[in-house]
């Protein structure tokens, strides 16, 4: 087997293997949502302020962090920055959204993104879980043989 081959091999089980990550990183992402969803750790937040990330217009643009102000279950009333949206997502200061936080951790919040854990759910698992052991399998024969 020339170096090219073998190169190209190695890159093949490596690719697998980040695919398989991929896969197991955003099936525990979309398994913890649910979770604090239906445990009853969401509260209704206030978007209080906004943190503004300037960037170029190749990268995206703008990338605005909205500071939400909420209530645990417990009571506790806290200020959080929630995760990083683009432009369009930002709905203004004032805006009312649903989040979940950790109940250990409070101060970790996210939005309920119903949506974004449906489109992972039906494009990226099955493509992150297919092509990793293809790439896997078939990197590793290649390696054997």
């Amino acid at each position: 087997m020339s170096v090219l081959a073998t190169l190209v091999t190695i890159s093949m089980v490596c690719v697998g293997a980040l695919f398989l990550l991929l896969g197991i990183d955003t099936l525990r992402q979309i398994i913890q949502r649910i979770w604090l969803r239906f445990a009853g750790h969401t509260a209704l937040a206030t978007i209080v302020d906004c943190e503004v990330t300037e960037s170029d217009a190749e990268d995206g643009g703008s990338i605005f962090t909205p500071i939400v102000d909420y209530t645990t279950r417990a009571g506790e009333q806290l200020r959080a920055v929630t995760l990083r949206s683009s432009d369009a997502a930002f709905l203004g200061i004032g805006a009312k959204i649903r989040v979940v936080y950790r109940p250990r951790d409070p101060t970790w919040v996210t939005r309920t993104d119903w949506f974004g854990a449906a489109l992972s759910g039906i494009f990226l698992l099955p493509l992150y879980f297919t092509a990793g052991p293809f790439c896997l399998y078939f990197g590793i024969r290649m390696l054997t043989d």
